[in-house]
């Protein structure tokens, strides 16, 4: 029977019979041996002329693993290209693993075994090819995390000398890219959120670079030296880069991702709950209006004067908390700049002045203290009646000009306001005598304070003045927070 390998023999070599037909009996093994190894097998035989060879025969066990797409059988191999060939035939050696590139283009290692004949004569080779692609991406890999890993040593003792530590990158995604953006490693967290990214569970290889829309791992580095804000579909993610620098070029980067999903729901929450507080504060404020309208129209009724000054007490009171609820309504932060509200109501309480004959002067002086939002509306009230009270008894027949001043301070975290005014001075200091109970207005004020800004009050003249002396803590503020608004943390409850 006259089988290919036969006729091959036949026309491009000078072997024997015997020889050929010890070469279709290595081929009918060839099945069997390719089974057992899991890759190409194949028979070559010297040309009768030159240095090159012909295969006479292939087997693979499945087609589809294959480095060959069709049958190779009857093709030459110059020495040039197969040297391994070569020395098995010519030079009488085994060759295992010499490396190099099938005739498609896949990275090989050929495992080449001369065939002899009875006499010892080479009468062919047995070579065993295998695609070596895959190690030689792991060998690539693993040359480029060495790499890395003494960048990162250096890096590492870099930012030490320059005070910025990895602290904030610990429980992150940990993604290594090389220079093209391609990820070369992938801690477990990074794999997790890789595999929501990219819809698969093997990243590796992927490239992050071209996935976020970077013209360049250079563009890449620079927009995420600090840390930037992704929205992946319903997924918030919060990424930032470092590079890999070695003999002063970029050779990859280091890449902290963080799921920050459940962070911007919580904060979008809060968005929410503020929005409706302020929208509430609002209505509040604008009901506090009407009933100061209501007042005021209550006034115009009256011609009593006694009912008529009870009147504008209340609405000065009300004006008063009424500024409070404006400031919360236009703000963020659950302070109130004390200064500011102690300057409003000293204008309103001017204003609604009723001693025409005298020029009224208010000034407020020093510091500006913020005190917590909890405290602002008995503060305001406080204020409100020691001001009234001074135009209203202090001024009350005096033809010199009224001067009102509040000093404000700080002391740790205790907050003092001095009410002074040029007024009568006391003929002694206020009591209040047993059976009898003080005006509204000073059982106002020790109520407030006392009570419920747990502070001090007292009144007493000095230095030509009537001086109302107020101190209490402040809630929620540590000294050194006080001393720092754009840091100040406030603490809710109790």
């Amino acid at each position: 029977m006259n089988s290919r390998l036969r006729g091959l023999c036949l026309q491009f070599t000078g072997l024997t019979d015997k020889d050929i037909e010890q070469l279709e009996q290595v081929e009918g093994q060839l099945p069997l041996w390719a089974a057992l190894v899991d890759t190409d097998l194949f028979i070559d035989a010297p040309l009768s002329s030159g240095n090159d060879s012909i295969v006479l025969a292939w087997a693979c066990e499945n087609k589809k693993k294959s480095l060959y797409r069709k049958s190779v059988v009857g093709e030459i191999a110059t020495a040039g290209h197969e040297p391994a060939v070569y020395q098995a035939l010519f030079a009488d050696a085994r060759v295992v693993d010499t490396r190099g590139v099938s005739q498609e283009g896949v990275p090989i290692s050929q495992t080449v075994t001369p065939i002899k004949n009875r006499a010892g004569k080479n009468i062919g080779v047995l070579i065993m090819e295998k695609d070596i692609s895959r190690e030689l991406r792991q060998q690539k890999q693993v040359l480029f995390l060495t790499q890395t890993a003494d960048h990162l040593s250096q890096t590492l003792m870099s930012l030490t000398t320059t005070g910025c530590g990895w602290d904030e990158w610990l429980g992150s995604g940990i993604f290594v890219l090389d220079p093209l953006g391609q990820i070369t490693y992938a801690n477990k967290q990074a794999m997790t959120l890789g595999e929501n990214l990219w819809q698969k569970k093997e990243v590796m290889g992927e490239n992050l670079r071209e996935f976020l829309k970077y013209a360049s791992l250079q563009d890449m580095v620079t927009a995420l030296k600090t840390p930037q804000n992704f929205q992946y579909a319903a997924a918030s993610f919060l990424l930032r880069a470092h590079p890999l620098v070695a003999h002063s070029d970029l050779s990859g980067c280091v890449v902290s991702i963080q799921d920050i999903t459940e962070l911007r729901r919580k904060e979008k929450q809060l968005d929410m709950q503020s929005i409706m507080i302020a929208e509430i504060n609002h209505r509040v404020k604008n009901t506090l209006q009407n009933v100061i309208s209501l007042l005021h129209m209550q006034i115009r009724r009256t011609k009593e004067k006694g009912v008529r000054e009870e009147f504008l007490s209340c609405i000065n009171r009300i004006l008063a908390i009424a500024k409070v609820y404006e400031v919360f309504t236009y703000q963020s932060r659950d302070l109130v700049n004390l200064r500011e509200l102690a300057a409003y109501i000293m204008e309103k309480i001017i204003e609604s002045s009723t001693l025409p004959q005298n020029t009224m002067r208010g000034t407020v002086d020093g510091p500006e203290v913020f005190i917590h939002a909890r405290q602002a509306v008995p503060v305001a009230l406080v204020l409100n009646e020691l001001i009234s009270n001074a135009v209203k008894h202090g001024f009350c027949g005096q033809e010199k000009a009224a001067q009102i001043n509040i000093c404000l301070g700080k002391n740790g975290d205790l907050a003092h306001i001095k009410v002074r005014n040029s007024g009568k001075l006391l003929t002694a200091v206020p009591a209040v005598p047993a059976g009898r109970r003080e005006s509204l207005g000073l059982y106002l004020v020790r109520l407030f304070v006392c009570e419920q800004l747990k502070g001090s009050f007292s009144l007493y003249n000095k230095d030509e003045c009537v001086v109302a002396d107020i101190s209490f803590p402040l809630w929620g503020l540590s000294s050194a927070e006080g001393e720092n608004t754009d840091e100040i943390v406030v603490h809710f409850g109790g």
